[in-house]
């Protein structure tokens, strides 16, 4: 898919995104990032998704089966995107859009989503794969900022 007959890819240009086809897949990144992401039309939704860890950083740990609930858990916990396995063994995050919500500022918003849930739990999805142990509710609401008096 090309920007040229794409509305959406157009208005994310303008937008200051930059897009790239590599194999066939259009990549998408925000401005001022490097992060890239897959845009994928699937009918009239939209997938958008990154890689969260290439299988080399999980494939050696005794633990992965942890990190996969303690994933599960995460998602219950209404992120707004999800996370997945590809075909190449690759666990990633993504979320999808349907026809309504495809907007520029409804991509970018989700885009950003993703790339807060990353940087709030990457550290302890590391010490889920070297411990084992699911983080407390409480270490995740740290992680993801989230005030205790909420509770």
């Amino acid at each position: 898919m090309t920007p040229e007959n794409d509305e959406l890819l157009i208005g994310l240009i303008d937008q200051g995104c930059s897009t790239k086809e590599v194999d066939g897949t259009t990549l998408i990144s925000l401005p001022e990032d490097e992060a890239e992401f897959i845009f994928e039309r699937m009918g009239n939704w939209l997938y958008l998704g990154t890689t969260f860890m290439a299988p080399e950083e999980f494939e050696t740990s005794d633990h992965v089966s942890g990190l996969d609930r303690f994933l599960l858990e995460l998602q219950h916990r209404n992120l707004g995107c999800r996370f997945s396995y590809d075909s190449a063994g690759f666990l990633t995050i993504g979320g999808e859009l349907g026809p309504e919500q495809q907007q520029p500022e409804n991509v970018l918003q989700i885009l950003e989503q993703i790339l807060f849930v990353i940087e709030s739990c990457i550290l302890l999805c590391d010490q889920v794969l070297d411990t084992g142990e699911i983080p407390s509710d409480k270490e995740v609401d740290e992680a993801f900022g989230v005030n205790e008096n909420l509770h």
